[in-house]
């Protein structure tokens, strides 16, 4: 169905790929998993410093450091207590006592050589910053560091916010060290902002620079935005957040995601925006499926950027939850983010105006959002016109121009990727594997890949269910140690990324993932290494039919038998098609039809049922899925031999034939004992009938 809403089209369409409801994830081994758990303490920040091998998580009213390479190894008692200060003021303000009012930890960031750590949190809304040291002790006196203790703009008043924080250490004005965020700065919510600190000499603790902000109550500039990551890169500092699109709202209320930039060494005007960015802009993020009415993804949940790698942006984006629902995963390119911000801008003449890209003749010198040394030396035209044309005309594009992943009735609320390089024979081997968490404690392990012609493919391979029932809040991992580690508010859990062994246990599953390869001889899964079978891009549907496991069955003549390569086939491979093949003698290999019902009979687990087996149903059985063979029986039909079960497993088939035969026997009985009823009640009621018959004659006669 097409909808012509205020000259923009609107496609109605449904997802094909399909939903998860209801369905059984395989649990994950006991020792892959890892936990720690000191109750229900809101655990929804992380921060991870691999070079101290530690995993920093913020909580209600504490800060936990835990043992990266295994968190078990941790305790309740390697964390510092920050309780709220003045939780009266907070409660008589209508706030709940035991969730509102306390210190949810917002941001935790390393310091400098990561000896010490920044931290905020929400203080009973009333939001107070502190620097500790990494070992989560407090600093002496002698060495405070100047503008730090009160949190307000820096992270939230409400719990439940989201919000962004990233310390840069360079390129900032003096080249001080600076926290810049994206959260709520006031109790009521109604101004949000993008914030660089005050900027303090740490030697003489003398302020050089007053703090930078977004314009206040400007909804040009921010509209009600929700922000999801933030990143420090060359001379800027990007934010990724989703918010009401100004742009539309003549049209209607709709979410779009976005990415803002702002100039590290931006001092604001000197006469306009003094105590405002000078250099802000911001553009829409694209994520959609292609076509003539594309499908979008608007409101983006989570960001990652893979730790060295500035080039790449990947995010998990979602449609309105008043809708449609469904999620994807779409990657964006810093080049095609900076053509963006290089490109028209956007603006609308009047209140009723449609908005639209701005002349190149009406755009100003020098160009508006570039950075400058001296961005108080910028004249008033360019100044005034960043004042009223923050938003960019053209959206930000991902990367391939598709989703590498999406899927219907799912909620992703978290993301982090793992790339991996392997070079095999002179072959260079580059996967891209990432992992979607949800609001359900489930993680979706996705694998992306190029073939020889860059063409992308991306295949679902995992679902782990972490944190059963409950919100994924936090999630990271570690190339390091192999590890992923996810939060809820009950507990944080680690598990191992390379988990071969004891997740697969066929070749056909265990030569895609691409951490993993089959051994032929053991014909066992293991951690990849060259020598091992590996299949990731489902090249070569014939590199596990070696390790195919081929099965002899015997039945005897009109016995039911079931045949299936899985006990309970994983939820993963249930969107490829499963077909079964029959070699006979008589009619050489053709393709098995469920349509015959009365003979074969389709299971969920992608097996079938063949009943009242003949001679002529003998021969070899291939099952394949989507093309690969997965599994072959070879099956035997003995019609002239009827022995006596040697073994409890025959009795219990043979049994079972006599059961079935005797119950076909049972409803052949009864359906007779049926009609002879009618026949004898048809008879009743002749013999009824002739008696009247006989009576009326007999009371007409004549008297004697």
């Amino acid at each position: 169905m097409t909808l012509s809403l205020c000259g923009v089209f609107v496609v109605c369409v449904a997802l094909i790929v399909p939903g998860t409801h209801a369905i059984t994830i395989e649990e994950l081994p006991p020792d892959h998993v890892r936990e720690l758990s000191c109750g229900r303490m809101y655990y929804r920040t992380f921060h991870l410093d691999e070079n101290r091998d530690t995993l920093y998580v913020g909580a209600m009213d504490h800060v936990f450091r835990l043992n990266l390479s295994n968190i078990s190894h941790s305790s309740c008692k390697d964390s510092i207590n920050l309780d709220p200060s003045n939780t009266m003021s907070c409660t008589s303000k209508g706030k709940s006592e035991n969730f509102d009012c306390r210190n949810h930890i917002r941001v935790i960031q390393s310091i400098g050589d990561g000896s010490r750590i920044y931290v905020c949190g929400t203080n009973a809304h009333n939001p107070k910053d502190y620097v500790i040291y990494s070992n989560l002790t407090h600093l002496p006196r002698h060495e405070y560091v100047p503008g730090v203790g009160l949190g307000t703009a820096k992270c939230p008043y409400d719990p439940l916010d989201n919000s962004t924080a990233i310390w840069s250490e360079k390129g900032n004005p003096g080249q001080l060290p600076a926290l810049y965020s994206g959260t709520n700065a006031e109790f009521t919510k109604a101004d949000t902002v993008i914030f660089r600190t005050d900027l303090f000499n740490l030697t003489t603790g003398r302020k050089e620079f007053a703090f930078k902000r977004t314009l206040k109550y400007d909804s040009n500039w921010l509209d009600k935005p929700d922000f999801v990551g933030s990143y420090d890169i060359g001379q800027y500092v990007f934010f990724f957040f989703r918010e009401t699109a100004v742009e539309y709202i003549n049209c209607g209320k709709s979410i779009f995601s976005r990415v803002a930039r702002v100039c590290k060494k931006d001092t604001g005007g000197k006469n306009i925006l003094n105590h405002n960015w000078a250099t802000y802009l911001k553009a829409r993020l694209n994520c959609s499926i292609p076509g003539e009415y594309p499908f979008y993804f608007n409101e983006i949940q989570s960001i990652y950027k893979v730790p060295g790698d500035d080039t790449l942006f990947y995010g998990v984006f979602t449609t309105s939850t008043t809708g449609l629902m469904g999620s994807a995963i779409c990657t964006f390119r810093l080049e095609d983010i900076d053509h963006a911000f290089a490109g028209r801008f956007k603006e609308q003449a009047s209140s009723t105006s449609a908005w639209l890209p701005v002349l190149s003749t009406k755009v100003p010198e020098p160009r508006p959002g570039q950075c400058v040394n001296d961005t108080e030396t910028l004249p008033d035209s360019v100044l005034n016109f960043i004042r009223s044309h923050p938003l960019m005309d053209e959206a930000v594009a991902h990367k391939d121009n598709q989703p590498v992943f999406y899927m219907r009735d799912l909620f992703f609320t978290r993301l982090v990727v793992d790339v991996l390089d392997y070079v095999v024979f002179g072959n260079h081997l580059h996967y891209t594997v990432y992992y979607a968490a949800t609001n359900e404690g489930r993680v979706y392990k996705v694998v992306q890949w190029y073939n020889d012609e860059g063409v992308p493919g991306s295949a679902l391979l995992d679902i782990f269910d972490i944190m059963p029932g409950l919100p994924i809040t936090a999630m990271e991992i570690s190339k390091k140690h192999k590890a992923l580690y996810v939060a809820s508010d009950e507990s944080v859990r680690q598990i191992y990324l390379s988990m071969c062994t004891h997740r697969y246990d066929s070749c056909l599953r265990c030569v895609h993932d691409p951490y993993c390869g089959w051994d032929k001889q053991s014909k066992t899964c293991k951690p990849y290494q060259p020598g091992l079978l590996q299949d990731v891009t489902n090249s070569s549907r014939s590199v596990c039919e070696s390790s195919v496991v081929n099965k002899r069955l015997t039945v005897t003549f009109g016995q039911s038998v079931h045949l299936s390569c899985f006990v309970k086939m994983p939820q993963v491979l249930k969107v490829y098609p499963v077909t079964w093949y029959h070699h006979s003698k008589e009619k050489g290999r053709y393709m098995v039809s469920f349509s015959r019902v009365e003979k074969y009979i389709a299971t969920v687990e992608g097996g079938m049922v063949i009943v009242g087996a003949s001679e002529e149903d003998g021969g070899r059985y291939d099952c394949q899925l989507a093309g690969a063979l997965l599994c072959t029986f070879n099956l035997t039909v003995d019609a002239h031999r009827c022995s006596p079960p040697a073994r409890s497993q025959d009795y219990h088939r043979v049994y079972s034939d006599w059961c079935h035969e005797f119950q076909k026997y049972k409803s052949a009985m009864k359906s007779w004992e049926k009609k002879q009823a009618q026949c004898s009640s048809s008879r009743q009621n002749e013999t009824a009938i002739a008696q009247g018959l006989l009576s009326n004659e007999l009371g007409a006669s004549p008297a004697l």
